[in-house]
């Protein structure tokens, strides 16, 4: 039964929301007393985010034995995976920096009475900033839900296990059970999701149809989603015509044949390894190098979610300017390294975007229920950001493939 329950929960999630939007219309009154169930699940979230951030983060690092004999392909790739996840981390800010879609959405009741409230967080004198990333109390960032100096800590013990591997061995296969647990316990999480979801949808729509603003909340979360794929087709189009310019014998219209293929089967899996064996192939096929091609494209499955990081930045925007709060330039590039490294940590695992959110709303003090407002849509939007994902790795390797011998 649970089996069952967990391969269909996708189709689970998107019927409580039916019918959470339903009863919301029908029978406003019966989530009034429901709120503990949605509390709890975010609570429960917060306890396996950031050790699971913490975890794969020392693990990916401190495995990476590249870092004592940097290779110029491992070089190469390591510096364009992480340029790419600055660039689409880049355009998410300035997309949803210069257009406000907040007009006429009703914050209160699409987040049920939220407000904002500044965060030690985001809100950090310049000044301090390096006091605050680089805490002399790691158990204390945990405690607080500081998520940039539990990240910064983790690179740094996992980079000093990378150059002592051997010594770092028996610690990295304790950090390496820790996160299956916990990645475990997260799954026992979401068999809670669709009620969790269903309590915070069916109060978002109850509170939004009573004060009459449920179809200008609906247009609003359009809206969002519309830009979102405009920044994600920048995305894909800046990588397409950078490949293009290099192979001048392909062309485009080559290029997005010999793709086809990598787009239908990243739409239907909505997974990066899954289509991994097919971008390999396809990748050799248009030009990479073969050694390029064999070490970059497993490293980008585990690691390049630069279309995640994309949404992770919109997201915070949107409901941060749903909020009333805009934040100045150096919140924005805490919040940008933020989305980056814990999308860098919880790549290729479970729940992936969940785990990320719990961490970036947390650092950017947004409400965690606005999670349950994203789900549902969500089904649909991985999907395209997976064919983003996958193709704009396959073109990594072409463009890396020019900048070795």
């Amino acid at each position: 039964m649970l089996k069952f329950y967990r391969k269909h929960q996708g189709k689970t999630i998107l019927i409580s929301a039916l019918a959470a939007f339903t009863l919301g219309i029908l029978m406003p009154s019966m989530f009034s007393h429901l709120g503990f169930i949605s509390g709890t699940f975010i609570n429960l979230l917060k306890l396996c985010a950031l050790p699971i951030v913490l975890t794969s983060l020392v693990v990916t690092i401190g495995n990476l034995q590249q870092l004592r004999e940097l290779k110029k392909v491992a070089r190469n790739s390591i510096i364009y995976i992480l340029l790419t996840e600055i660039i689409a981390v880049t355009i998410g800010l300035i997309i949803f920096d210069n257009f406000d879609i907040s007009d006429g959405v009703n914050v209160e009741s699409l987040l049920h009475g939220a407000k904002y409230t500044e965060s030690t967080s985001t809100a950090i004198d310049p000044g301090h900033i390096f006091n605050y990333i680089f805490s002399s109390n790691i158990f204390s960032s945990l405690a607080n839900f500081d998520v940039l100096p539990v990240v910064i800590f983790s690179i740094m013990f996992g980079i000093t296990c990378a150059l002592n591997h051997e010594k770092a061995l028996p610690i990295l296969n304790v950090m390496s059970s820790t996160r299956e647990m916990f990645l475990a316990l997260l799954n026992g999480v979401m068999y809670l999701a669709p009620f969790a979801i269903f309590v915070l949808i069916g109060t978002s729509v109850a509170d939004s149809y009573m004060s009459g603003e449920l179809g200008s909340n609906l247009i609003g979360l359009l809206k969002f989603v519309g830009l979102f794929f405009v920044g994600l087709f920048t995305h894909f189009l800046w990588q397409l015509l950078l490949v293009v310019a290099l192979y001048r014998h392909l062309g485009i219209r080559r290029i997005l044949s010999e793709a086809m293929p990598i787009f239908m089967t990243s739409f239907v899996s909505s997974s990066s390894l899954a289509t991994l064996p097919l971008a390999l192939e396809k990748a050799v096929e248009l030009g990479g190098k073969r050694k390029v091609v064999n070490f970059m494209l497993p490293i980008c499955a585990s690691m390049n979610f630069a279309s995640g990081m994309m949404y992770e930045m919109a997201a915070c925007l949107f409901f941060m300017h749903l909020l009333g709060f805009h934040p100045d330039i150096t919140q924005q590039i805490l919040l940008a390294a933020s989305c980056i490294l814990t999308g860098v940590a919880v790549g290729g695992i479970p729940e992936t975007s969940m785990v990320s959110f719990v961490t970036v709303f947390g650092m950017a003090n947004i409400p965690l229920s606005a999670i349950a407002i994203l789900m549902p849509l969500d089904r649909i939007v991985d999907r395209v950001r997976t064919m983003v994902n996958i193709f704009g790795n396959t073109c990594g390797t072409l463009i890396v493939s020019k900048t070795v011998d």
